[in-house]
């Protein structure tokens, strides 16, 4: 694994992290979630590389060491647009490094899958194909989701941690053994998340963050016909992130419906982080033979 800094357009410095292989069949860009970051993506990208695909993942803003630049749980200059930018910039220093004709991917986690979509609306233009993972909001009413958003911003409170409604997450799983208890049935990968001074309460969004956000995500949803790629949407159906599977199901009939080619899997018993699950490898293995089936 390798590191590196870049500045970005809006004069902020973004974190991310390599795994490049000789020769590779393919390039995934990873997108991470909400209060964590791009180093817990190392065996998946680990995988990836063994499947002869290079990866890249970015520390997003307000996340890991970008969080340094911009203040944790902070979007910083630029707004929502910004964090879309700064994929797109790190696409273009990736393929760079790569052979002309490489196919590239996108995989985005929660967050990730939010800013994910927004990107493919955007620069879907060269993507050989995207996938989303554990799909955090409701694609039929994103636009919604932002004028509600909008109301914390009026009441004074965009500064203020919006980590509350992470927590309500872990309703469904009381009595539960941890806060967090909602991310995987794997007790091991839940204590690592709460051991990692880069994650969890430590690390909570803002209001402001999630109210700049959805200023991209809304009109995303409102152009799904953008889109130019094939999509995978995967979800667990305990992922209380994802309405219990549902927002990757609406999802894929709202693609579909705008004929995309699109397919999509909801995994019995899974919780929020897939990649992080007991039945990560069969995830993985999906994710690698869909990958290797779009090249």
């Amino acid at each position: 694994m390798d590191e590196q800094t870049m500045v970005d357009s809006y004069g902020v410095e973004v974190f991310s992290r390599s795994w490049p292989v000789d020769s590779p069949a393919g390039l995934v860009i990873i997108a991470h979630g909400a209060s964590e970051h791009s180093g817990r993506y190392d065996r998946f990208a680990i995988a990836l590389n063994e499947a002869g695909f290079a990866a890249v993942a970015i520390d997003h803003r307000g996340h890991g060491r970008t969080g340094k630049a911009t203040g944790p749980g902070l979007m910083g200059p630029g707004g929502g647009q910004a964090v879309i930018d700064d994929l797109h910039e790190l696409r273009a220093a990736a393929v760079a490094k790569i052979a002309d004709g490489t196919p590239v991917f996108l995989f985005g986690h929660s967050l990730g899958s939010l800013i994910g979509l927004a990107y493919l609306t955007q620069h879907s233009e060269g993507l050989a194909g995207g996938v989303l993972c554990g799909m955090a909001a409701d694609v039929n009413e994103a636009a919604g989701t932002g004028a509600l958003l909008q109301g914390f911003a009026d009441a004074g409170m965009r500064d203020l941690s919006a980590g509350d409604l992470l927590a309500a997450n872990n309703a469904a799983f009381e009595p539960a053994r941890t806060p967090f208890d909602w991310l995987s049935r794997d007790t091991v990968e839940v204590d690592r998340y709460i051991a990692d001074p880069f994650c969890g309460d430590g690390n909570p969004l803002t209001f402001g963050y999630l109210i700049d956000l959805f200023d991209v995500v809304g009109p995303a949803a409102e152009n799904l016909g953008a889109i130019s790629c094939p999509v995978f949407v995967i979800a667990g159906d305990q992922d209380p992130a994802a309405a219990m599977g549902a927002h990757a199901t609406a999802l894929a009939t709202a693609l579909a419906a705008k004929g995309i080619e699109v397919e999509c899997k909801v995994y019995e018993c899974a919780r929020h982080e897939l990649l992080n699950e007991t039945n990560r490898d069969e995830v993985t293995a999906d994710v690698v033979t869909w990958l290797q089936s779009h090249r």
